[in-house]
């Protein structure tokens, strides 16, 4: 579970639908269902923070919330964070390849 959300360097790709194989896996990691009844999709972001205090330099994870399909998610419990990328360029490839995986409704392959 997520403390905070991280709305400073925060980008949403695209809501994609769950697929029942990563819903059963995202169940299994949650322990409050109640959160959970209204999420159709993953929403597929990009989140950038601060390699350190006064920097602009960033690193940046690919990270997939639970989302209904009118774009609203629940930053607490993701499904899936990426780790660190140095490069943003790197991190949005990933992205895309993340978005594909969801698509075919295989994140459970990298989430379990």
């Amino acid at each position: 579970m997520r403390e905070a959300p991280n709305y400073g360097e925060f980008y949403p790709k695209s809501l994609v639908p769950i697929n029942k194989d990563d819903l059963l896996i995202f169940l299994e990691k949650v322990t409050d269902f109640e959160c959970c009844d209204n999420y159709s999709h993953w929403l597929i972001a990009l989140e950038g923070r601060a390699m350190g205090t006064g920097e602009d330099y960033y690193h940046w994870q690919v990270v997939v919330f639970p989302a209904e399909i009118g774009g609203g998610f629940d930053y607490k419990h993701p499904l899936y964070v990426s780790s660190f990328f140095l490069s943003i360029e790197e991190a949005i490839d990933y992205t895309s390849e993340v978005e594909r995986i969801a698509s075919d409704g295989q994140l459970y392959t990298i989430a379990g």
